[in-house]
């Protein structure tokens, strides 16, 4: 898959989680690989041969669900496909954003391009067309059990026949309008294409891949806001030479990073014989969550380059598949919903460690003034209800069942509730880390080894010292805590980190 300016090449098996996150964008262009036009064709022309044979096809000479075994015919056949994207505009809530919209189409013009959605070519340049026009289908997320995300895409599907709803400009309108303004016409969808628009789950895997590239950023502040905690804690570094030592899957790599990146942290020598476990372990616990999120992007790249449809086109034949399930990536996904509860409790472990005076040998709660301010006193309770917060989004939900469709539809993954879990938790650790770094920041200027620190804890420390003054008195709190995140979550300042502090592993797992 090559990028070219702002134009990325689909050819449905090479796209990548960064590439993605580009076609998210507004002005990006999609182009088809060359070799994917006789595969396109070819799909075709097998479900062609089914219908004129009168082979039993689901979906595509039957109707869907449980009326699977009520027969269409070629009399009724675009009626048919048209009331199937009418029959499956029904999710609600408010719209999700139109990159994971743009992302979704993206995703699903590649599946199709592997020749095995068996839709004609003029279906997949409608798709096109509207991605390069920015008309964007209005998009609810409650409506999918996480087993084709029939409610989410009917709603895509729509907007490209002229119904329901979509952007233009920025303005929401009737979708034929939106259509009319950028010039394009309705689409009228054939044979299986009605299915095929329906029965993917793009959204839900557009969105995975998105979160995923926002949790990728996140873990690299979570370890240079350690850093940070560390240089405030006088923590030992023992721990992490211990760490790039032992085979521990990608720990020692992390592990190698931390001593490289804090290198030129200079930071007070431990009169300690341990640390508390949040700091002693922070290898263990960083480099797991680091094996998890490279494990699960492996999984999204996967699955973003590859059919979902059902019933494929496989050797020239049009068959049944359960490919609908996405299993892997809603179970990889729930796993790092538990990693990121598992940094969260380190990260508030590390804060009340660093208020507690007979640990760091500063003062309670890290006042100026013992009694008079009360400083980090009151807002740790902040950093506790963030980390509830986290750990109620961990739950796993692929475990509910509903039997769904007269008896046919028994199994669901429930990924759409996992990625608005994963979402929710996402921005609650963005305020933890920003929380913890605050408090690091303020340990390190009781200290008075600021200046001291210049590598990755000290860039830290400057971002936030830019903006928001230490604490010499007590103040209202919440604008800085506001302020911490705004600078520290800001991802062009991570990707400047990331630059100038690279680590490999990190961003091989991203790609």
């Amino acid at each position: 898959m090559l990028k070219k300016n702002n134009e990325i090449t689909l050819d449905g098996r090479s796209l990548t989680l960064g590439q993605l996150e580009a076609l998210s964008n507004q002005n990006m262009r999609i182009a088809r690989a060359a070799h994917t036009f006789d595969a396109v064709k070819s799909a075709r022309s097998a479900v062609e041969v089914t219908m004129s044979s009168g082979t039993t096809a689901y979906g595509v000479t039957t109707s869907v669900g449980a009326f699977k075994d009520c027969k269409v015919t070629d009399e009724v056949e675009l009626e048919f496909n048209q009331r199937l994207l009418r029959a499956h505009f029904f999710a609600i809530g408010e719209p999700i954003r139109p990159e994971i919209v743009r992302a979704a189409i993206a995703v699903r013009v590649n599946s199709a391009l592997t020749g095995q959605a068996g839709v004609q070519p003029d279906l997949l340049d409608a798709l096109i067309n509207i991605y390069h026009a920015d008309v964007i289908p209005e998009v609810r997320p409650l409506g999918s059990l996480g087993c084709a995300d029939l409610g989410l895409m009917g709603q895509i599907g729509a907007a490209l026949i002229g119904e329901g709803y979509a952007y233009y400009d920025g303005i929401r309108m009737p979708a034929k309008e939106a259509l009319n303004k950028a010039g394009l016409k309705p689409y009228t969808p054939k044979s299986k294409e009605g299915l095929s628009l329906v029965s993917s789950n793009a959204t839900s895997v557009a969105s995975a891949s998105l979160l995923l590239g926002k949790a990728f950023r996140l873990f690299y502040l979570s370890v240079a806001v350690l850093g940070a905690s560390s240089a405030g804690f006088a923590a030992s570094r023992q721990p992490w030479r211990s760490a790039a030592y032992h085979k521990d899957g990608l720990t020692p790599n992390l592990a190698q990073f931390a001593l490289d990146s804090f290198a030129k942290d200079c930071w007070t020598d431990p009169k300690r014989v341990h640390d508390p476990l949040s700091f002693r372990c922070s290898m263990q616990v960083h480099g797991t969550m680091l094996e998890t999120l490279v494990y699960t992007g492996q999984i999204a790249r996967e699955t973003i380059n590859s059919s979902d449809d059902n019933p494929i086109v496989l050797d020239g034949e049009l068959i049944t598949s359960g490919h609908s399930l996405p299993q892997r990536l809603t179970l990889a996904l729930e796993t790092l919903l538990l990693n990121v509860a598992h940094l969260s409790r380190s990260s508030l472990n590390r804060v009340l460690a660093l208020g507690k005076r007979e640990l760091t040998g500063l003062s309670r709660n890290l006042t100026p003034r013992d009694g008079a301010v009360l400083a980090f006193g009151p807002p740790v309770k902040q950093a506790v209800d963030l980390f509830a917060s986290i750990i109620d989004q961990s739950s796993p939900a692929s475990l509910v069942n509903v039997t769904v469709a007269d008896g046919m539809e028994d199994e669901e993954t429930f990924l759409p509730l996992v990625t608005r879990k994963l979402e929710a938790q996402l921005d609650y650790w963005g305020k933890l880390l920003a929380h913890e770094a605050f408090v690091a920041r303020q340990a390190v200027y009781l200290r008075g080894e600021e200046p001291l620190l210049k590598g990755l804890a000290g860039e830290v420390i400057a971002c936030l010292s830019n903006e928001l003054p230490p604490i010499d008195d007590d103040r209202l709190y919440s604008d800085d805590f506001i302020a911490a995140e705004r600078l520290l979550t800001d991802m062009d300042w991570i990707e400047d980190m990331a630059a100038k502090y690279p680590f490999p592993t990190w961003e091989e797992g991203r790609t």
